[in-house]
């Protein structure tokens, strides 16, 4: 199995923990519908970066609640880095149960260290967005090393929030974004350089004016 296959599976065994259904007022049902049926609109191309569908078990994201969703591997033209990209909507009490520190553990991965928060600077007038960031190391098997990055969005604001459930409770929807590299595989920058925050700094003005066009 190829490195990048071995990342796609893993980063989907995430989805695997699904919390309890929190009740929402039936009023919020079109505003849900409205924010799932935008996360097919995120372009393929931004940027340097292009992408392909990737196949997925589709219960693994019923299990989690997500109402829409797709799973991308963007791979950038000039340089080949690729990262792989996750992006969910569904209702705020699904997508906010169980983080990747939990769900990346019970599908074999250590983590070495504490998750720490990445700031992505935002435009001029617009606040930064907020990611966190950890690396998780998988000795079993193939051995594998991976970077991901994680975040919510409600109102077209990605936080690394340390209590989703209840930063985001009574909200009509919520969206999730991950995003991970395999650290196993070399990069073609600077050993500084993440290609992973390269791929962010093109792709959140982006996928925040397709979820939020009214923003």
């Amino acid at each position: 199995m190829s490195q990048r296959h071995l990342a796609t599976l893993t980063a989907i065994a995430v989805l695997l923990a699904s919390g309890l259904a929190c009740s929402i007022l039936a009023g919020n049902t079109d505003q849900l519908d409205t924010a799932s049926a935008r996360v097919a609109d995120v372009p393929h191309k931004v940027g340097d970066w292009h992408a392909q569908d990737e196949a997925v078990d589709e219960s693994l994201f019923d299990n989690a609640g997500a109402k829409s969703h797709w799973t991308r591997l963007y791979v950038n033209q000039r340089t080949h880095d690729s990262v792989l990209a996750i992006l969910m909507c569904g209702r705020a009490g699904r997508m906010a149960v169980h983080t990747p520190e939990v769900c990346y553990r019970g599908a074999g991965f250590e983590l070495p260290g504490e998750a720490t928060v990445y700031e992505l600077p935002g435009a001029p007038g617009q606040e930064s967005a907020r990611f966190f960031t950890a690396q998780f190391i998988k000795k079993a098997g193939n051995p594998t090393k991976l970077r991901l990055y994680w975040a919510w969005n409600a109102r077209d604001q990605w936080e690394a929030s340390p209590s989703p459930r209840w930063q985001f409770r009574g909200e009509p929807f919520l969206y999730k974004l991950y995003v991970s590299r395999t650290l196993n595989e070399p990069t073609s920058g600077k050993a500084a350089v993440d290609p992973t925050t390269e791929f962010l700094r093109q792709f959140v003005p982006v996928v925040n004016r397709t979820l939020f066009p009214e923003s």
